[in-house]
């Protein structure tokens, strides 16, 4: 606001162009969804549950290759046939598998299950204790897996660091070379 004798004068505002009105709702349109993102998978995490990225698609179409799938933490004794569950494969401990219980056997301190991806043709048979722990399915997020894996990437990381990072840099050199009000750097009001 200037002041002039009496009078105060308000600078002009300049109202958006149509094309800004569409990046802004666009921006916020991806705030949102990335916000509520975050929460469908960080939430669980405060209640125990534990987000896996799904690398095949054995468990077509229900869970597809590339989709978050959110468990929670269970005993043994609380699976039920037609679950589906996330436990460490029998074969690579290192690798987890979510797949569907076909059947469950209590044999002494150890459950005995019969599991089996939706789009496979084999079971696994495999064995934990009556005491241990697996994930049974809440949620599946669709297709933010791939953004997870692409992070471990190098160029994974160029394209979800480095390109917003020099967009915001762009935005932000045009703000200070072309001001809203129209009038050049350096000129009086």
């Amino acid at each position: 606001m200037l002041v002039t004798g009496l009078r105060c004068e308000m600078p002009e505002q300049a109202t958006p162009t149509i094309p800004r009105q569409i990046v802004n709702g666009v921006v916020w349109a991806v705030v949102v969804a990335a916000a509520a993102l975050i929460l469908a998978v960080a939430l669980p995490l405060a209640f125990g549950a534990r987000p896996h990225t799904v690398l095949t698609g054995s468990m077509e179409p229900s869970i597809a290759a590339g989709d978050v799938v959110i468990d929670a933490r269970i005993s043994p004794l609380d699976a039920r046939i037609g679950d589906v569950v996330t436990f460490r494969d029998p074969e690579d401990q290192s690798r987890l598998i979510t797949h569907r219980v076909q059947r469950i056997h209590r044999g002494g301190s150890h459950l005995w299950f019969v599991t089996q991806g939706d789009a496979n043709n084999t079971t696994e048979r495999w064995r934990i204790a009556a005491s241990g722990e697996l994930g049974r399915v809440l949620y599946a997020i669709p297709w933010i897996g791939h953004i997870a894996v692409l992070a471990h990437t190098p160029w994974g990381l160029v394209l979800l660091l480095a390109v917003p990072l020099l967009l915001l840099a762009g935005d932000e050199l045009l703000r200070i070379w072309r001001p809203r009000d129209g009038r050049a750097i350096g000129e009086p009001g």
